[in-house]
């Protein structure tokens, strides 16, 4: 095949392309009108942080190395959260969020979200803390035991409403949307 030959064939090519995109851009589209919107369940909390130590056994000293020989172990990790979300009285999510990590020794993060009709919902969620934590917490800024929000919201169509955790005020809170 010759230069001239394959130059032409590229440039039949490229017209016929450029034509397919013209006749298909007349092509009519409606848009949805009324399509879903979006409850959004987004924040970071900081867990409160167990340690639990356990002493071990002579016959398991005895199998580690002598370097390794520890006679108490401990581990670390943060208590979970349960998230219970109801919408418009209806239960929707129920759900146990552990820390991150693969020792779940890191903050919990919280993402859900609801596809629901544009219009009036009534929003329940109640983010509670699972287990019992230490008595002494040396300082450490955790969440809350649990936290909770019951309000009213107005969504219009394609609208994205935002439920997060404010950590100065310590509660949760809604952005976007119309909130009664």
């Amino acid at each position: 095949m010759t230069r001239v030959l394959r130059g032409a064939i590229g440039v039949v090519g490229a017209a016929g392309v450029l034509a397919l995109i013209r006749v298909v851009s007349f092509a009519p589209y409606t848009a949805e009108r009324d399509v879903g919107a979006i409850v959004r369940f987004a924040w970071r909390a900081r867990g409160e942080r167990v340690r639990e130590c356990r002493h071990r056994t002579p016959e398991e000293l005895e199998k580690l190395p002598p370097h390794m020989r520890q006679e108490e172990v401990c581990e670390g990790r943060v208590l979970p959260y349960r998230l219970a979300v109801d919408l418009d009285g209806v239960a929707t999510v129920n759900q146990l969020i552990h820390g991150a990590g693969a020792r779940e020794d890191r903050p919990l993060y919280v993402f859900q979200e609801l596809v629901v009709t544009p219009g009036s919902h009534r929003i329940a969620v109640a983010f509670t803390r699972e287990g019992t934590a230490p008595a002494d917490t040396s300082g450490v800024l955790a969440t809350p035991a649990r936290l909770t929000l019951d309000t009213t919201v107005t969504l219009g169509s394609r609208r994205v409403l935002l439920v997060t955790y404010d950590e100065e005020r310590e509660q949760l809170a809604v952005r976007g949307g119309s909130v009664r």
